[in-house]
């Protein structure tokens, strides 16, 4: 059941007044029709954790006023490292506290929240709602993987665009579907092989290329081939990178309907010598050949 967050503005500007103050310092970065267009824009964001919890704030404060929030995860400890919620906020469910911190920005925002995620019940009623979707769905379970076929489904029966991001060690990864274009097949032709995989990472890495994994994450992955109970370890800085993304590809998006087609930022080099960072590469040829090595084997 969605949950409706009502306006209860404590400022004592009006809408209109609040809204210009508000985006007064987008100006010469964005215009005024750009930004009367961002007001009116409908945005769904499916999964509020690192990923999609991390495009919610920057694009309230881009000036966004219409949010559709789904996640059935609540915050734990561990989510703390790189989710911006706080220690009060354990327990407390991902989509609700954003949808919160939305309205801490700015009391005018629509924002509905579908506490129990992405669900065969409530795709439909979601993503017709949505001008452009956001795909932060948990992709480390099989719920995860089967809630995101769900809402490329569903995208791609009402053209709507989907823009889906991977976090993974130093390596912000995402690609666009846009679903505008009826040639566009859904996953670019992956989804049954997505669905018919078993283990989360096969199915991940059915659609996510294996060249997206960064040398310096590639243990990563084969720790948890090889241990399902392995966390999928992520990084508050790379999580991050994605709400420097996400503004600009929402301006592009509002001007003129383009969409960015991808992007893959590593930010590694920044962090490691150089001469660790050939060595990580050398090293990985052999992590790599036994990954896809997993991936063949692996149901």
């Amino acid at each position: 059941m969605a949950i409706p967050y009502q306006v209860s503005p404590t400022n004592t500007l009006g809408e209109k007044d609040f809204y210009a103050e508000l985006t007064r310092r987008n100006q010469h970065f964005v215009t005024s029709e750009t930004q009367q267009r961002l007001s009116h824009l409908k945005v769904l964001i499916a999964g509020c954790g690192s990923t999609g919890g991390a495009c919610i704030e920057s694009l309230a404060r881009l000036g966004i006023q219409h949010f559709a929030l789904a996640d059935n995860g609540s915050y734990e400890l561990n989510n703390l490292n790189r989710q911006h919620a706080l220690l009060g906020n354990l327990g407390e469910n991902k989509a609700e506290f954003h949808a919160s911190q939305v309205k801490g920005i700015n009391p005018y925002c629509e924002v509905i929240v579908h506490p129990h995620g992405i669900t065969a019940d409530n795709v439909v009623q979601l993503v017709s709602w949505a001008d452009i979707v956001m795909d932060g769905v948990d992709v480390t379970s099989s719920g995860g993987i089967a809630a995101k076929l769900l809402l490329h489904e569903a995208s791609k029966k009402y053209f709507k665009p989907i823009l889906t991001a991977l976090d993974i060690g130093f390596c912000q990864w995402g690609k666009t579907y846009d679903y505008r274009d009826p040639a566009v097949k859904i996953l670019d032709g992956h989804l049954e092989a997505a669905r018919r995989a078993k283990h989360p990472l096969k199915a991940l890495f059915s659609i996510v290329p294996v060249s997206a994994v960064p040398p310096h994450s590639l243990q990563l992955v084969l720790d948890i081939f090889e241990d399902s109970e392995c966390p999928a370890s992520q990084m508050g800085c790379t999580s991050d990178l994605l709400s420097g993304v996400i503004v600009p590809a929402m301006i592009r998006f509002a001007e003129n309907g383009e969409l960015v087609s991808g992007w893959n930022i590593n930010v590694e080099g920044l962090a490691i010598p150089p001469a660790k960072r050939l060595k990580m590469y050398l090293d990985g040829f052999a992590k790599r050949r036994q990954f896809k090595k997993y991936l063949k084997t692996t149901a």
